[in-house]
């Protein structure tokens, strides 16, 4: 007969359950880093169940399909439950800042897998028409929950309503920010833990001094944006999910449509108007939106990224219209122009025209705007303006540096911020990091036969977290492609060095054993 020391036997009641969390807790102390990150993992899959049932009873209310309803709730109920066994075994400890940044790269690969079950559940439930394979259903549930919008769909227009809203749903929860809204629900106080986390999400001014108020404020402004957008569009005309949709995707930067063609669909000048708002609403601080709602308009106007976001857009927005339609004046094609640009920076990837259709000078132009992106603290990913803004000052800067005395003392200062050498120099080494990514992964595409000018599109967009499409993305396309596009969606969302990081993990004891 086997040892107990070798053996484990676990009983049902309160004596096999604590041996079973303690030998769970002996075999995992051995990797530290692991076990302080399960408590924290729990609370997130405790999190990330909860949104499951509102599709749920959406399903049964309005697509009247209690099968479809079940896709959705019970990978919610085994979210729940996984997530409370986990925060009952595990114990609550501090996490230093490397750990807090391997979390949130965890997180969404957790939710999305959480978030993608729905999707290949209905596949093999309900219809292959309305579901996905369960790399697509991945697919969808990354490009949803990094506010991507590059879809496996080919015709959204056929699916319910339920599945339309938890596409729609992980967008708007993935806009914000999965960790901000984990700090929402789940953390009661600031503390360490709380600052760690926010900060590891690519985080750092606050609208208040506490960062769980401040994760509050941002979803207060947050849901008050986009009640507000649901009911302008709906006053304009556009049915009412279709407004609710549409006012999250916009303010989300995540650009999942109910219509194949997009906000194109519409051919409504109107909806085309308040959609660019709400974009904007969406590229721009979550802390300069408190500053405008206080009032503070000079305050806000004078904010280095609104001005360069302003510039930039009127700048593409003229030379993709002279570009596309030449020197007389056409208001809708300047809209469309204009509208483009908007999508583009702000990550948000409507399109109401067919970007596959325009020459490659205005795709690359939008390219450049996707790889520019919207507001630090923003819901909108890619470089940021504020880097872009310090990048092409940095070029005059330089230039009158060199022309000035060999010992002339010229501080680096920019929309009223003084900024060190460090600072400086880790912002260019995130540029090339994110040009070097962009570049490898379009080498994959143009191995494939695809243009160069349509790989750096399709591959900006991934990695921009856009969802504009030149028709590249489509679930025919090469099972190594999708990956990469995934690998690319969740790099750029997370700004690179937390994936690299959580790559190089299982790696590091190894190094520090050579």
């Amino acid at each position: 007969m086997a040892s107990r020391s070798s053996t484990q036997v676990f009983y049902f009641g309160k004596k096999g359950a604590s041996e079973l969390k303690e030998s769970i807790k002996h075999r995992l102390r051995h990797y530290s880093t692991a076990y302080s990150l399960l408590y924290y993992i729990g609370m997130i899959l405790f999190v990330g169940g909860i949104p499951l049932f509102i599709p749920a009873g959406m399903a049964i209310l309005l697509d009247g399909d209690p099968i479809l309803a079940y896709c959705f709730y019970m990978p919610g109920i085994a979210s729940l439950i996984f997530g409370f066994g986990f925060t009952r075994i595990f114990r609550k400890v501090d996490l230093d800042l490397g750990a807090a940044i391997l979390l949130s790269a965890l997180v969404w690969l957790i939710l999305t897998a959480i978030g993608s079950i729905p999707f290949f559940m209905a596949h093999d439930l309900v219809s292959s028409s309305i579901g996905l394979t369960p790399l697509d259903a991945f697919f969808e549930s990354m490009s949803g929950y990094t506010a991507t919008g590059l879809t496996m769909y080919t015709d959204v227009e056929i699916l319910p309503k339920s599945i339309l809203f938890w596409r729609s749903l992980t967008e708007w929860i993935g806009g914000v920010g999965v960790i901000v809204l984990f700090l929402t629900v789940l953390i009661r106080r600031s503390g360490t833990v709380a600052h760690k986390l926010y900060s590891a999400e690519g985080r750092s001014d606050r609208i208040v001094p506490s960062v769980i108020r401040t994760a509050r404020h941002i979803w207060l402004i947050y849901l008050g944006y986009t009640l507000a957008g649901a009911l302008a569009l709906y006053a304009l005309g556009m049915p009412f999910f279709d407004s609710l949709n549409h006012s999250m995707t916009a303010l989300a930067t995540g650009g999942f449509s109910v219509k194949n063609a997009s906000i194109g669909a519409y051919n409504n000048i109107a909806y085309n108007d308040v959609i660019i708002v709400l974009m904007l609403l969406g590229g721009i601080s979550f802390v300069l939106h408190s500053k405008i709602l206080r009032g503070k308009i000079r305050e806000f106007l004078s904010n280095i990224e609104i001005t360069t976001m302003f510039f930039l857009v009127l700048f593409f927005s003229i030379v993709i219209y002279l570009n596309l339609f030449g020197l007389s004046f056409d208001p809708a094609g300047f809209q469309h122009s204009t509208f483009q640009s908007v999508s583009a920076l702000t990550g948000t990837g409507f399109a109401t025209q067919d970007i596959s259709q325009w020459s490659d000078f205005s795709k690359f132009s939008l390219t450049i705007l996707m790889i520019f992106g919207g507001g630090y603290g923003s819901t909108a990913s890619a470089l940021k303006l504020i880097r872009v803004a310090v990048l092409l000052y940095a070029i005059w800067w330089t230039a009158k540096k060199v022309l000035l005395p060999e010992h002339t003392v010229m501080r680096f200062r920019l929309g009223g911020k003084f900024y060190t050498w460090e600072e400086l120099s880790s912002v260019a080494l995130y540029a090339w990091l994110y040009l070097v990514v962009l570049v490898l992964g379009a080498i994959v595409f143009m191995f494939d036969g695809h243009s160069a000018v349509d790989s750096l599109f399709e591959v900006a967009s991934a990695e921009g977290n856009v969802g504009l499409s030149v028709g590249i993305t489509s679930p025919l396309m090469p099972a190594h492609q999708k990956i990469v596009l995934i690998i690319e969606m969740w790099a750029g969302r997370l700004e690179i060095f937390p994936v690299l990081i959580l790559l190089f993990a299982p790696f590091k004891r190894k190094i520090r054993g050579m």
